[in-house]
Formats: structure tokens, sequence, C-alpha cells
């Protein structure tokens, strides 16, 4: 089955499952490895994207559920319904951000409305405290702990640091480290990331790599994301008119969901 062939199953049965639950799929994008730049031969496939639950169903005594979870010929899906989306993106959670930066195997015009009003309303704040708690909590669990410090989790850990820095610096959301590491020409990452995509991302570090060398990056990095967050020329977090315009769409969405516009 081609990448094509594949998407396009996969696209269908989201459809029907969402239809199934009233609702309707706005976008759907590749998360994990394939977005980070690091796929190796035996990389799971993970989808991620957005929903709009149909809008008579919000009104009644039960809550729909605002999270669509499936597993898929091996595939793992994880949907969040719109009005969640918005509000994790404007919290500045990074992995909802950077899903919805991120090519699209299928997008509605919903969405492509959504993108640059969410994008535009960036705040430095969410954004440094979502990237660095990932950096943190990878370093701390795993590659300090000693409990996993594989090339992976080392990989995760130098993802995060330098999307967070990347972000903070030049306002775009970049979520491969490949364009990553071109910005920040690390010769460490380069030589983990050949590992990874080689196989051997569950192996301990080989003995041509320092750990010293690396734990000392690490910390730079870190040291870096500090620095930067403090002279970011983001705004600290979205203003009440970006938020104000975001819950304005949201509800002319809604409006039309309800009278049956824009259906798929």
């Amino acid at each position: 089955m081609t990448e094509l062939e594949r998407n396009l199953k996969m696209i269908s049965f989201v459809k029907k499952e969402l239809g199934n639950k009233s609702a309707r799929l706005l976008n759907l994008t590749i998360s994990g490895s394939d977005l980070y730049g690091f796929r190796s031969e035996d990389s799971d496939i993970d989808y991620r994207g957005v929903f709009i639950t149909d809008t008579h169903k919000l009104l009644g005594l039960s809550v729909p559920r605002d999270v669509f979870e499936k597993e898929f010929e091996g595939n793992d899906i994880v949907l969040f319904e719109l009005q969640k989306e918005i509000n994790l993106a404007l919290k500045g959670n990074c992995n909802v951000l950077e899903h919805i930066s991120a090519k699209q195997i299928y997008s509605t015009p919903e969405f492509l409305s959504m993108k640059p009003l969410v994008l535009n309303a960036l705040g430095k704040d969410g954004l440094y405290n979502s990237y660095k708690g990932m950096a943190q909590f990878n370093y701390k669990k795993f590659v300090a702990s000693g409990h996993k410090n594989t090339v992976k989790k080392y990989l995760y850990v130098f993802r995060g640091l330098l999307a967070g820095i990347y972000v903070l610096e030049t306002s775009e959301v970049e979520p491969n480290i490949n364009t990553l590491n071109a910005y920040f020409k690390i010769p460490e990452i380069k030589a983990l990331i050949k590992l990874k995509v080689s196989g051997k991302e569950n192996d301990p570090l080989p003995d041509n790599l320092d750990r010293g060398q690396i734990e000392q990056v690490i910390l730079n990095c870190f040291q870096k994301l500090d620095s930067v967050y403090q002279k970011s020329k983001l705004q600290n977090i979205p203003s009440q008119d970006q938020i104000e315009e975001i819950n304005k769409w949201l509800i002319n969405v809604r409006k039309k969901m309800w009278l049956g516009e824009n259906q798929n």
C-alpha cells in the first residue's frame, strides 16, 4: 500500500467513525517520529487532528466527549474537539501547536481559517513552560535517571529544547529536528539522528559519543532556553482582542454547524 493509499484509507475511516458520533473531521496530520524528522523503519504512525461536534449535541443534558481515540491497523489516532484544541493552543501547548502548524493530509476551510488566528496569538509564557516541561520530563525520567537513556530519549530532550528556543527567537513553530539543527548546527544531534533513523533508537550511546559532552550540550540548551525566553519579542500571553476574535470565529462556526452549512 502506498503512502497516499494509506492516508486516504485512514481519512475515510476517521470520517466514518466521527459521523457515527454526530461529529465532523476538520483536519488530520501525522505526528510522532514522522513529524519530528527522525523516523526509522519500525516507527509507528501517529495520527492527530481536530473534529467538531454537531452543535445540537452540545445543548442537551449529556456532554459529548472532547477527545476521540482509536487504533486502526496498528496506528494510533487521537483527535481533539475544536474548542479543546483552541483552548490548549492559546495556553501554548507545544504539541497542539505543532500539529496545527504541520503539513496536513486532510483539511477543511474551517481549519484553514482557524490556523492563522491561533498562530498569530502565540504567547511566550505558555510556549516556554510547555517546551521546557517536555524537555525536563524526558531528561529527568529517562536520561538523568539512567532508566532509559537511549538514543531516542536524548533526541526527545534535544527536540523539545531546540523547538522551544526556535519559536521564542523566530516566532515560528518548527517540530522537525533536522530543520531545527540546520539552524543550531549541533554536531552531537546530527550523530544522534543518524543513529535513530538507522534503527538504533533503543541503544545506549555508542562509545564514540561522549556522554559528558552531550550532557553539557543539554545543560547549555536549557540555559539558552531560559535566556531567549527573557529576550523574546513575543507577547507574554494572547491578547484579549485575539481571544475575542477567536471566540467570535468559533461561535460563527458553531452556528453554521447548527444550520447544516459547510458539511463535507
